[in-house]
């Protein structure tokens, strides 16, 4: 009986690969946690180069967390550098940090940015979503401007976007304080 299916010329399909036995389908698995992932002990230096050099998203987004939890005006660029990163999780990590951290250290730094023609789409959509969190007068006038001006579609619906959160919460009987 065997040798009469060879005759007819049916064809076998394939196995399937199980998986981890090719590149291709570990790649798709995601990233790999390494047994040593940055904290706030290191470097604002050392983190830094992480964040702008490390392949693993889940390094540089660990690297952006400990910055923010460090503080302090010397890790603002280089949370405004991780806004330029491919993977979400990394930017918004970078966006939480700086909004973190207050309007004295980094509103005006945000209006800059926001402002900044030579900066990607994403840094500034992010700078919006900071200056947002501030809820106060002097970056909603900012958000309002670039959400009627700006070139970019995605930059205006970030300002918007910004803008209708800082009503909402401005709204009575919200809990939230805004912020003269």
């Amino acid at each position: 009986m065997a040798e009469e299916k060879k005759e007819t010329g049916k064809k076998e399909k394939p196995k399937a690969v199980p998986l981890g036995e090719t590149e291709a389908i570990d790649a798709l698995a995601g990233p790999q946690v390494p047994e040593n992932l940055p904290d706030a002990t290191w470097s604002v230096e050392k983190l830094t180069e992480v964040v702008t050099k490390e392949s693993n998203m889940l390094v540089r987004a660990n690297a952006v967390n400990a910055l923010a939890k460090k503080g302090g005006p010397d890790v603002v660029e280089p949370l405004i550098l991780a806004l330029k990163d491919p993977e979400d999780v990394v930017k918004a990590n970078a966006m939480v940090g700086l909004a973190a951290m207050g309007k004295d250290l980094v509103q005006n730094r945000m209006a800059e940015l926001l402002l900044d023609k030579n900066a990607t789409e994403e840094m500034r959509g992010g700078a919006a979503w900071v200056l947002g969190e501030m809820m106060d007068e002097k970056s909603l006038e900012i958000l309002k401007r670039t959400a009627e001006e700006d070139e970019s579609a995605f930059v205006r619906v970030h300002a918007k976007a910004s803008i209708l959160a800082y009503e909402q919460a401005k709204a009575p009987g919200k809990k939230e304080k805004v912020q003269k």
